[in-house]
């Protein structure tokens, strides 16, 4: 077992950076009590990397990516000061590290917090339709524009292992699996291997198509508990079920490596999965909750942090914060208290200490 988990910073674009302050600094409280990890400096990455040091993704970012365990990241996209001309792909540096480190699994957790439940979306995030460049073509304007949609058999098959895996912790619930097997003959592979899944875990996944999907996730009283579905369709499906939650920011996010070879470079990414928000950079009012979920995720996939029962304290905060009527202002109704970002960090980092205490 790896000693001490090494945790990269990459607090990417626009807000990531202060999205990260209070996971950040909660880190640092358990570090300096003597929990087994330990932090890099910030890294350059995304736009801002490219503002300061010209790249994207600089050499140094991926050496200590190289040496680390696992990546803990804000955001990557546009950033203040930059214009889309200048850096036309930020996100490229994080596909790049997926590409790098073999992170070819999306596991998505949206937490819908007036019914006290989440929802798990897995997807593949490399293949598919997150095709290296080799399978694209562009168009100059006068040739068709070409994306080839490839899926290998043992992808899928680890996509929905992982999803079935997800549902014991949501016994009673319903678990789809999603496709387009009427047009797709990657959605005929993808429903044929759910089923021999099905059948060797015994998980009863409904198989929905991807159109159906949508309508059942805005208009069914009760969501599902686990979606498993190719790459881009669970792209779309997860903002679905953010907008039933309330908000994006109620999304974590983790890229993974299923084989979990710890101590060969990172294994995993985590991040909020809402975007860099350039407007809103510095006003210190966006919603960190992204940010505390992909860290529970974080400790819940790092076999030395797991022990410490940190992840099910993290989600027991933000139960509590929410049902003391907490809100930033995205969620907030007119009866309930406002706080900006560092006050509702505050009151997270204040439940965290109480259920340390207890």
């Amino acid at each position: 077992m790896h000693p001490m988990t090494v945790i990269a910073v990459l607090p990417g674009d626009g807000i990531g950076s202060e999205i990260l302050d209070g996971p950040l600094e909660f880190l640092r409280r358990l570090a300096a009590d003597g929990a087994p990890l330990t932090l890099t400096e910030p890294l350059p990455y995304g736009t801002s990397g490219w503002q300061a040091t010209g790249s994207i993704l600089p050499e140094e970012t991926i050496e200590v990516c190289r040496n680390a365990d696992v990546v803990l990241s804000g955001a990557v996209g546009t950033h203040p000061g930059v214009s889309a001309e200048e850096c036309p792909n930020p996100e490229a540096a994080l596909i790049s590290l997926r590409n790098l480190f073999d992170l070819r699994v999306s596991v998505r957790t949206v937490w819908v917090p007036q019914r006290s439940e989440d929802v798990t979306i897995v997807r593949n995030i490399t293949g598919g339709a997150y095709a290296d460049p080799g399978q694209r073509e562009e168009s100059d304007g006068v040739s068709a524009a070409v994306d080839q949609l490839r899926l290998l058999p043992a992808r899928v098959h680890e996509v929905l292992e992982m999803a079935a895996g997800f549902t014991a912790d949501a016994p009673g619930r319903r678990y789809i699996s999603v496709d387009k097997a009427s047009v797709f003959a990657t959605s005929r592979l993808w429903r044929a291997v759910a089923k021999r899944v099905a059948d060797r875990t015994g998980v009863a996944f409904d198989h929905v198509n991807v159109d159906r999907a949508a309508y059942e996730l805005v208009s069914y009283p009760q969501l599902p508990a686990v979606i498993a579905t190719e790459g881009i369709f669970g792209d779309i499906l997860s903002d679905i079920v953010c907008a039933r939650a309330g908000s994006p920011a109620l999304c974590g996010s983790a890229t993974i490596n299923p084989d979990r070879n710890f101590g060969s470079g990172i294994t995993a990414l985590f991040e909020p999965a809402h975007g860099s928000s350039p407007h809103r950079t510095g006003t210190r009012r966006s919603n960190p909750t992204g940010a505390w979920l992909a860290l529970a995720a974080l400790f819940d996939w790092c076999p030395d942090l797991r022990p410490l029962g940190q992840a099910t304290r993290i989600r027991s905060a933000l139960e509590l914060v929410h049902r003391s009527g907490v809100c930033t202002y995205d969620l907030a109704t007119p009866e309930q208290e406002l706080v900006d970002m560092d006050g509702y960090n505050a009151r997270i980092l204040d439940e965290l200490r109480a259920l340390q205490l207890a």
